[in-house]
């Protein structure tokens, strides 16, 4: 009476499908999840750079960040340019590549070296992939005026 022939092949064989099982899992589409996004963003009549950062999201169909902005805005009648800087909670809302955005924040505004507090408001479309590092962003705001905006999530 044999009780057990090879019992190294059974644990060989759980021990290999536990191992392969994680790997599984890079064949289904599953992007790793980015929370950060550099964005340059040219408006009329605006120059920016932005850093944003996901803090959470509720559903696969909202998700929230914080954005931070320097720039300058100008006059396009006196051709004078003015200084800001913006923090400005932004909601992304929508599922695949394409989002509705909107924000509502401050912004300190340095004309003549008199600072001013105003606010920072904006509406527009985000195209984003999921999985993929290229944002680009167009709509309207304050202190950005229309704008169109590329940039690299990481």
């Amino acid at each position: 009476m044999k009780t057990s022939s090879h019992p190294e092949w059974k644990w060989l064989v759980l021990l290999s499908s536990l191992a392969v099982l994680p790997l599984s899992t890079f064949g289904q589409d599953q992007p790793d999840e980015v929370r950060n996004g550099l964005l340059l963003t040219a408006g009329i009549p605006s120059l920016s750079i932005s850093y944003e950062h996901q803090l959470a999201h509720k559903k696969e169909n909202r998700r929230f960040y914080l954005r931070g902005i320097a720039g300058q805005f100008g006059d396009l009648i006196n051709q004078e340019w003015t200084g800001y800087l913006a923090v400005m909670p932004a909601w992304v809302f929508g599922t695949g590549n394409n989002h509705l955005e909107t924000g509502v924040g401050l912004t300190l505004v340095s004309p003549s070296n008199s600072p001013e507090v105003w606010a920072a408001l904006n509406l527009g479309y985000r195209y984003k992939k999921p999985g993929e590092a290229l944002i680009f962003r167009a709509g309207g705001g304050i202190p950005e005026g229309a704008y169109i905006s590329f940039g690299l999530a990481f």
